[in-house]
């Protein structure tokens, strides 16, 4: 037996990680596409940007386990239906619950890790983020000169340059209005000026060569000035320019552990608990959703047994819709209570916890059904000729399939017995 539930999980170890990447990977795709808009253009190093993904990644880590563990289950078993060794089992004796056993063991282990990563892990990538995100955004967009073009970016300056060499970055042409004295107004012209950044004191040097600058004040036009310069410097402050790393210790509720918010619940109850409501409701809501987020690994492995064997299939195809579908009423359940909770209209622990309740009595159900009958799953004909189309379902002759199966089966089981034998 022992032999066996090795057997059953290593089938389920593949499709587990190769979902799990896939996962993650189009979250990350999803994330890039909304953040990558608002930060470029602000001259953040490649370093910096793959530390901010870095850090998101923590949060699409949490959400997409239970996700790869149900559909992990769903091709295990999908795959061992459909080559009829469920069959071959039953007809041995072996039952359901002794087949999902070990999956269930495995993803307790799984459950508890997750637990730990949500209350410890979690918190601090969290926080991380959030203090680089508010760095990134107070940060501007870095001077780029176009020809022909005015650059309005600099704080207090409007320059003008008729031809840019960017691998040089020497101007020709330049016209630079000076706005930083509400009294006076400032026009330069020069030839050519050379562009460099001083990242040390936050600010950028233009050298000017050939040109002048010209100077009266507002109030009196006569007050004309002209100086012919051969070459000068102009430093224009630009510390909104530089990446400065925000420091806060402040922590919101997703950025602290489990103790953290009990700590602070406690402060707010001896304090003004009516006045606190709100949020001690949050605080609530958080430390139940880091802990029912990670028991939903059990809740799919119990609907995706069953249904991996009523589906008979093993293939991404059938087993990532199936996921899809679940997850999304899981998740749709999971928000919509935090919406609810947060408002007061229901308890944080009956928010957080109805998912996994409904969730969990269908996959009982589906294992009670299963287990009694082990009928196919009937599906609607323009689905099953969907899948039959793109080689999901096969129809093969049933004893043939099923004496192919247990040879099969019998010959693994016998190869996985011989290796833990010992060697001579």
């Amino acid at each position: 037996m022992r032999t066996l539930s090795r057997y059953i999980l290593r089938e389920h170890v593949s499709p587990f990680f190769s979902s799990l990447t896939l996962i993650v990977f189009l979250f990350v795709l999803n994330f890039a596409f909304q953040i990558l808009g608002k930060i470029l253009g602000k001259g953040i190093e490649l370093r910096v940007i793959l530390e901010f993904f870095l850090y998101n990644i923590a949060w699409i880590l949490a959400m997409a386990v239970p996700m790869a563990a149900l559909i992990a289950t769903l091709m295990a078993f999908g795959r061992l239906a459909g080559d009829h060794e469920i069959t071959a089992l039953k007809a041995s004796g072996v039952g359901l619950p002794r087949l999902v056993r070990p999956v269930l063991i495995a993803g307790t282990l799984l459950m508890v890790a997750l637990i730990a990563y949500n209350n410890w892990v979690l918190p601090e990538f969290n926080y991380r983020s959030s203090l680089l995100r508010r760095s990134i955004m107070r940060k501007q967009p870095t001077m780029q000169m176009e020809e022909s073009l005015f650059l309005f970016d600099v704080p207090d300056y409007v320059i003008h340059s008729r031809h840019v060499n960017h691998e040089t970055r020497r101007m020709s042409g330049v016209t630079i209005f000076d706005e930083s004295d509400s009294k006076m107004q400032t026009t330069i012209l020069a030839d050519s000026a050379d562009l460099l950044f001083e990242e040390q004191h936050a600010r950028f040097n233009l050298h000017l060569y050939d040109g002048q600058i010209h100077r009266n004040t507002w109030k009196d036009p006569d007050s004309y000035s002209m100086i012919d310069f051969e070459s000068c410097d102009l430093y224009i402050e630009a510390r909104g320019m530089v990446l400065q790393r925000q420091t806060s210790k402040y922590r919101g509720d997703r950025e602290q552990t489990i103790a953290q918010m009990l700590e602070r619940i406690q402060e707010w109850h001896e304090r003004d608990p009516v006045r606190n409501e709100r949020r001690i409701r949050s605080y609530w809501v958080e430390i139940h959703k880091k802990l029912s987020l990670p028991v939903a690994i059990l809740v799919f492995i119990l609907i995706g047994a069953p249904l991996g064997i009523k589906s008979g299939s093993g293939g991404i195809g059938m087993s990532g819709g199936l996921s899809v579908a679940f997850f999304l009423i899981y998740w749709i359940f999971l928000i919509g209570g935090e919406d609810l909770a947060d408002r007061g209209f229901v308890p944080p622990w009956v928010a957080m916890w109805t998912p996994n309740m409904l969730l969990g009595l269908a996959g009982i159900y589906l294992m009670r059904s299963v287990g009694r009958e082990g009928t196919p799953l009937q599906l609607p004909h323009w689905i099953r000729h969907l899948f039959r189309k793109r080689g999901v379902i096969q129809e093969d002759s049933q004893n043939q399939a099923e004496m192919k199966a247990m040879s099969r089966l019998a010959a693994e089981l016998e190869e996985a017995s011989s290796d833990e034998e010992p060697r001579a």
